[in-house]
């Protein structure tokens, strides 16, 4: 026998002993038991090179991976497991199209309305509920399987419905509550889910099961379906922090939302640490996520229990025990997309139970804040992860003056935007608010704005929320405020980055000498915007057409010419828009049908022999571009394709950007859309005082100011809202010596020279800097 023949005999003998005989794949194994075995089979792993080339092939013909925290090999819980469940799924697609029980039709119709889909319908939303049936019967499986070696039950029947069976008859668990998925499950044939379940074990061993199984559900379901009911995995290193900072062992711990369990579940499944929780009580709304939840705690031996409800119909007296502590990621679901009678519901409940007038506009999250503190005695905790968006928003206010009447803030902590969300696919930045349930009569301590901009180790960052001090650690930002001159009024986001900038009282708001204003907001950028090939191609006549400012991203420096609107005309960039006021006879006229989403119109109309080529465009864009069709906001205007009016601005702003913000001087006479914010300063304010205001507004010392009000979205972008951009506070040039605006005026013109040539900017800002120390 060759030598490869014996090393592959040898292998398969290695994995033989440490399967044993009462398992289909390893349990998780330390390098010590590996290389004992390979030894006694005759492999001589105490040679480097052989022992690297055994551990590969080891690996690999397992598809496992190496435990760093536990220090053992596991199985790799991957792209493996999630092809066999998206090919069993789709053995099943067809049977959900086709002629289905008027029964089984009608709970899952009541099961996509649950969790946010389309309708049963679509093959999209037939194919998603089919990758939840097999996930739902994969978790049974893994259940059982624990089960079994702790009962000595027999080995579970891998053929679906047998598979299923088998379960009922074994075991009463929480995790097994019958729903409509296993009805589904009674659709496949015999075999279908046999690959799925035989790789059972790669959830059993894993060793973040939370993790594994959260993963799992992410890459199962698109984004756009999680995203509309809010659901977002949470990373481990973030549930750990959560919980590391609000429990104690032994502590009753409730979880809103609790999903796969990321926030609750204990930091390694085969560890007793006495900082553990005693007990969790999971809530979901959703059965599929309560199983997820139900196997993660399972798995990671923590006792559980869940309760299928809506956390806001949640009580405490529906729990059997007094809770101790809340970690919660809750829902991020937007307002819009909350049913009106659901959204009516849920405001008005806020509203009676904290005495606090809240927008209709608060987003899901907001709700559970108001709902979980009544489930907390004074000194009991909670880390609830939120978006950061409502520490600048008008909803956020009474949510601010809620948080600072009934809780210790004990610290805020923000994850750098700038940096890739914590969160797959979320457009969001993460913000985790550490809380401790207080009674009127306490006084409060300081308040923490922890900013993460490089990542930290757990200890570090708990350290930084309990004891953080009035510094900068080299990781990031500890500002530290006292809770007492918290104002809900104020924007919170821009504590996490404390400058300070000494405004001149000479200053004035640039809303007293100029006015701001979105640009055009036309519905259907890409029906209106047009190039030069597409206004050629149809022979819209000039009378319809206006000039338009190129999207930022084609305007490079700090001005726009009527050169480069030529250029980007030349260029085929779109810089044309559709710009008419009256009726225009040929067009057909249309309505709106909010409950099918799209609008209808006219067929009659089109038989009439249109006067200009532009009515050819029309009636194409309303047959042939859907998203046209679908659009409210365009086929709510009379007539539909009247784009909203605006003036030429003579300074626009790039109101987003991932430093600082660019202000540009704009030669031309075409319009901004909404991509740009336009100003329009008093007309006693000349070209010469435009471009001084420009240098002052591009300067160093107006991009310190300007960043306190800066939303930061998703991935670090940053943006100014126009009622921010009228506060800016800015100099007056009719009320500045005549040398000061000319120097300034001057600088600007070298500045946006130099950004043209691709010149060093920092001198030329540098001496803007100067003349405005000097002066203010």
């Amino acid at each position: 026998m060759g030598l490869e023949a014996r090393r592959r005999e040898q292998i398969e003998e290695v994995i033989e002993r440490l399967t044993g005989d009462d398992h289909d794949h390893p349990p998780p194994f330390s390098e010590s038991e590996l290389y004992r075995t390979a030894a006694d089979v005759g492999i001589p792993v105490w040679e480097p090179e052989v022992k690297k080339r055994f551990t590969g092939r080891i690996l690999d013909e397992l598809n496992y991976e190496r435990d760093s925290v536990a220090q053992t090999f596991v199985p790799v819980v991957g792209k493996g497991l999630i092809e066999a469940i998206k090919t069993a799924a789709e053995t099943v697609v067809p049977a959900l199209n086709s002629e289905l029980p008027q029964s089984l039709r009608r709970r899952l119709q009541d099961w996509c309305e649950l969790h946010g889909f389309e309708s049963l319908e679509h093959t999209a939303v037939q194919t998603i509920i089919a990758r939840q049936a097999v996930l739902g019967v994969l978790l049974q499986a893994v259940l059982y399987e624990r089960l079994r070696q702790q009962h000595g039950w027999p080995a579970l029947d891998t053929t679906s419905k047998n598979a299923l069976r088998q379960i009922e008859e074994r075991t009463g668990h929480l995790g097994f509550e019958a729903c409509v998925l296993d009805d589904v499950v009674q659709l496949f044939e015999a075999t279908d889910l046999e690959a799925v379940l035989g790789e059972r074990h790669r959830v059993l061993y894993s060793g973040q099961p939370a993790e594994a199984i959260g993963r799992l559900y992410e890459a199962l379901l698109p984004n756009e379906c999680r995203r509309k009911i809010g659901q977002h995995r949470t990373p481990p290193e973030i549930g750990n922090l959560m919980q590391t900072w609000a429990t104690s062992g032994g502590d009753a711990v409730l979880d809103p939302g609790m999903g796969a369990s990321g926030l609750s579940t204990p930091f390694h499944p085969r560890w007793d640490v006495s900082t553990d929780p005693g007990d969790i009580t999971g809530i979901d709304r959703s059965p599929i996520a309560a199983r997820m939840g139900i196997t993660a705690q399972t798995l990671a031996r923590q006792a559980t229990t869940a309760q299928l409800t809506d956390f806001l119909d949640l009580a405490p007296g529906d729990l059997d025990h007094d809770v101790d502590a809340v970690v919660c990621n809750p829902p991020y679901t937007r307002y819009q997309e909350l049913p009106t009678a659901y959204r009516t519901e849920r405001n008005a409940q806020a509203k009676d139970r904290t005495g606090l007038e809240i927008p209709g506009t608060s987003p899901l999250y907001a709700y559970f804040l108001y709902h979980l503190r009544q489930f907390l005695d004074p000194g009991d905790r909670a880390a609830v992860i939120v978006p950061h968006v409502f520490l600048a928003r008008a909803y956020g206010t009474p949510l601010k003056r809620f948080l600072l009447r009934e809780f210790h803030v004990n610290a805020l902590l923000l994850f750098d935007p700038n940096t890739e969300s914590a969160f797959e696919n979320a457009q969001t930045t993460e913000l985790i608010l550490f809380l401790e349930a207080r009674s009127e009569s306490e006084e409060t301590d300081v308040t923490r704005f922890v900013r993460v901009d490089e990542r930290q180790d757990v200890p570090s960052l708990v350290d930084a929320v309990r004891n953080g001090e009035r510094r900068d650690p080299d990781w990031g930002v500890v500002h530290c405020v006292e809770q007492a001159d918290l104002n809900p009024e104020q924007k919170w986001d821009r504590l996490f980055d404390p400058i300070d900038v000494e405004t001149s009282p000479h200053l004035t708001p640039l809303s007293e000498l100029a006015d701001v204003r979105r640009g055009l907001q036309t519905g259907e950028n890409d029906f209106f915007c047009l190039t030069q090939e597409t206004v050629d191609a149809w022979g819209i006549e000039p009378r319809f057409l206006e000039r338009m400012v190129p999207k930022p991203e084609y305007v490079e420096g700090y001005d726009i010419r009527s050169d480069d609107w030529e250029h980007y005309r030349d260029d085929d960039r779109p810089t044309w828009l559709l710009y008419y006021t009256e009726r225009i006879k040929g067009v057909p006229a249309t309505t709106y049908d909010d409950e099918a989403g799209r609008a209808d119109w006219n067929e009659v109309a089109t038989t009439e022999e249109p006067d200009f080529s532009v009515v050819e465009y029309l009636r194409h864009g309303l047959a042939e571009h859907d998203d046209l069709s679908t659009r409210s906001t365009v086929h709510s205007r009379e007539p539909w394709y009247r784009v909203e009016r605006g003036d030429i601005a003579p300074i626009l702003i790039a109101p987003m950007g991932r430093s600082s913000l660019r202000f540009l001087l704009n030669e031309t006479n075409a319009r901004h859309l909404n991509s740009y914010y336009g100003i329009y300063p008093d007309p006693m304010i000349g070209r010469i005082e435009q471009k001084a205001l420009l240098a002052y507004l591009n300067s160093t010392f107006v991009n310190k100011i300007i960043s306190r009000g800066l939303h930061t979205l998703s991935g670090g972008l940053k943006k100014i809202e126009p009622g921010d951009a009228k506060d800016i506070p800015v100099i007056d040039p009719r009320e500045v010596p005549d040398t000061v605006v000319s120097t300034l005026a001057d600088s600007f013109d070298d500045l946006r020279e130099a950004a043209r040539r691709d010149e060093d900017e920092e001198p030329i800002i540098s001496r803007i800097d100067s003349v405005l120390k000097r002066e203010l």
